[in-house]
Formats: C-alpha cells, sequence, structure tokens
C-alpha cells in the first residue's frame, strides 16, 4: 500500500491536534504555570504547522502556506527548548526563538512563487535542528536532568536534532529532486518524524508539567532559615551541633549524634519522578520534627540525609530513638493513595564513646550509616570507636 502525501500530512495534522488538545487540556485543569503556557504555545503552534502544510498539499498556488509551515516547525521547537529554560529556573530567551522563526519565514517568502515547494528550506533545516539539539541539552541540566522522563525526552530531541542536521547535509548535496533526499529526507519521512515527535513530546511534557504543578521544588530550608518549623540546613545544624557538644561537654551530659539515610528514595525518583522524591523527603522531615524527642535537633544534610542530635543517658536510649522513628515512617504513608512509605537506615553516634569533638562524632556517626546502609532499610548500626576512620 502506497501512502500519498496529502493522506500522510492530513494525518499528521490529526494526531498533532489529538496530542496537543490533550496536553493544552491537562496543563489548564492541573496548573497553567508558565512552563505549561510556554510547551502549549509549542504544540498550538504544531497545530497551526500542520494545518498549513496541509492547505500547501491540497490548495495550488498556496506556496505562501508552506512558508508558514516551515517558520512553524521552528518555532514549535524553539518553545520546546524556552520551555525547558524555564523549567530550569532560567530565562526563556523566546527573542532569539522569534528572531529564528522570523528568519525562516523570509527565506521562504522573499524568493516568491517562483521559488518552488522547498524555497527557503535550507534555513527550516538548520534552525530546526539547532533549536532541537538546545532542547535536548537542556532536559539534561539543571533540575530537569533529575528527572527520567526528562532524560527520555532529551533522547527524543537529539534524535530530531540529528535527522535535521543530516537532512540538511543532503538537501545541500544531493539537491531537493536527488533520491537520496527524497527517499530518506524528503515530506513523507519527515511527516513520521514529526509525528514521532510531537507523541513522544506531549507525554513526557504532560508527566513534566504534572510532577511541576503537584509538588513544587523541594527546600527545606534556606539560609536565612527553615522552611519546615523545627528542620535546619546543614550549615545551621553544624553551628547548633558543636555549640550544644560545647555545653555538653562542660556539663557532662551525654548526646548521641543519629544519621539517617532514605534508602528507597532512589527507587521512589525512578518510579513516580523527582517531585514524588522530593515529597517523601518534605514527609521524613515532619515525621522526625513530631517523632523524635523535644530536645533534638534536626537538620537536612541535602539529598536523602538527615542528621538529629540528641540527649541519651545510655545507649540503649538512642537505638529505642531510632527504632521509634523507623516505626512512625513504617506507619506514616508518604501518599495515602499509593500507600508508598519511606524506609530508613540509621548509623549513632554516642559522646559516651566518642568524646565531644562535633568531626569525630560525625565521622563515627557516617561510618555506621555507611553499615547500616550495607545491611539494607531498616538496619540500626552503632559506630565503633575502635574501627571507626577519625577525619583526616
Amino acid at each position: 500500500m502506497v501512502i500519498d502525501t496529502q493522506t500522510l500530512l492530513l494525518a499528521q495534522g490529526a494526531v498533532v491536534a489529538i496530542c496537543g488538545v490533550a496536553f493544552i487540556l491537562n496543563n489548564i485543569l492541573r496548573r497553567n504555570d508558565k512552563v505549561g503556557r510556554t510547551w502549549s504555545i509549542a504544540f498550538v503552534t504544531g497545530i497551526l504547522t500542520a494545518l498549513a502544510y496541509a492547505v500547501w498539499s491540497v490548495v495550488p498556488g498556496a506556496w505562501w502556506a508552506n512558508a508558514i509551515g516551515n517558520a512553524g516547525v521552528v518555532l514549535s521547537l524553539g518553545t520546546m527548548w524556552s520551555g525547558c529554560r524555564q523549567y530550569n529556573d532560567r530565562s526563556s530567551t523566546i527573542g532569539v526563538v522569534l528572531a529564528g522563526t522570523g528568519v525562516v519565514a523570509l527565506a521562504a517568502l522573499l524568493p516568491g512563487p517562483e521559488g518552488g515547494d522547498w524555497a527557503g528550506s535550507w534555513a527550516e533545516f538548520v534552525a530546526a535542528s539547532v533549536f532541537a539539539g538546545l532542547a535536548g541539552v537542556e532536559s539534561m541540566r539543571f533540575r530537569m536532568r533529575r528527572s527520567v522522563t526528562a532524560r527520555m525526552l532529551a533522547v527524543v530531541f537529539w534524535g530530531v536534532g540529528g535527522y535535521f542536521a543530516l537532512r540538511t547535509v543532503v538537501f545541500l548535496i544531493d539537491g531537493e529532486t536527488g533520491p537520496v533526499f527524497l527517499g530518506y529526507f524528503g515530506t513523507i519521512p519527515t511527516t513520521f518524524v514529526s509525528i514521532a515527535l510531537v507523541t513522544l513530546a506531549a507525554v513526557s511534557m504532560s508527566v513534566l508539567t504534572t510532577n511541576r504543578a503537584a509538588r513544587g521544588a523541594l527546600d527545606l530550608a534556606s539560609a536565612d532559615g527553615p522552611r519546615l518549623p523545627g528542620v535546619l540546613s546543614a550549615s545551621q545544624f553544624d553551628q547548633h551541633a558543636e555549640a550544644w557538644l560545647f555545653r555538653a561537654q562542660r556539663d557532662r551530659d551525654p548526646l548521641v549524634l543519629l544519621l539517617v539515610d532514605i534508602a528507597n528514595l532512589d527507587h521512589m525518583n525512578t518510579a513516580f519522578g523527582r517531585s514524588y522524591g522530593d515529597e517523601a523527603i518534605r514527609a521524613v522531615a515532619r515525621i522526625c520534627v513530631s517523632t523524635l524527642p523535644s530536645a533534638a535537633i534536626v537538620g537536612h544534610r541535602g539529598g536523602k540525609s538527615f542528621a538529629i542530635l540528641t540527649t541519651a543517658p545510655a545507649v540503649g536510649d538512642a537505638v529505642a530513638v531510632a527504632e521509634r522513628l523507623y516505626t512512625a515512617l513504617v506507619e506514616s504513608p508518604i501518599d495515602p493513595v499509593e500507600g508508598i512509605r519511606a524506609a530508613a537506615a540509621c548509623g549513632i553516634a554516642s559522646t559516651r564513646a566518642s568524646g565531644y569533638a562535633y568531626g569525630v562524632l560525625q565521622s563515627q556517626a557516617a561510618a555506621a550509616l555507611a553499615s547500616a546502609i550495607e545491611a539494607g532499610s531498616g538496619a540500626i548500626r552503632l559506630a565503633d570507636p575502635a574501627t571507626s576512620a577519625s577525619p583526616q
């Protein structure tokens, strides 16, 4: 069976319209933020592009529609890149996108009707290759690189960028009527590439915008103070811990340092996305604050690691604190719908065995945590000063 160009372009239009409308509705219903708006512009442009190419294929003399389609391809890929930049909290650089789109439109319009079907196409191919490549690079940077979905999207962008780069080279060497160009990089092959791009991009971007809208970026603490009451930043925890250890040494009060690692955080990030993992960290922070003794200080050391300093007259008391925390984590689902719970490993170092030097206490608690992580989630290990390494 042979598919003619008109039929294929109409099919492309239908696919683009369905995917675009689905993405826009998903974005409106969940949260219409700047990233969703920019990516929505990309899909609206894609719909108009498909319509322009359809008009070009069925209306004799509609050479101007081809120019609109060429510019639309570039604007669509460019706004996808802009949305990726906004996702990473960077400027959209929409001016660059509009400038590139304008150049492509002029390259197709200036030759007029005598320019033929491929007038200015080289400009479209180059711009599309550049913007797709930039979108792939941006998808692997900053916040987006944390998401498996974004990494998959980067592969899609790079595939499209590579295709248009090869299309440019073959077009310049083989010509618009060459067998290689028409067979592998002409309208029909490119239509299939466009359908694949739109479908995969719609799915990936829907997942990314849903994660972004459902849960904001994690920021438990800032340099000015904790955003979540009772949780200190790493630097704040270090300062409080050193001050408390100094007073405790003076008064001979025993303290213990607990280092907690969320053992299944990486699995949650992979299965449900980075935003779900961020919510897991927030949930663990809340459980620590509500479960631990009132005299304890809690710090988020970054990533999936927490630090806790508290009083413990006996070693058994420190273990009991860790066990109580583990029980609270098991009994408190992160998301009542999914029912998933955080699993933790814990390393403990006490001033009775390790002394009051914060660096030594921290190093030995870290060694105990490493042993607990190796043993598996739920493991609690006490530091052994005889085998733990001292800080260099």
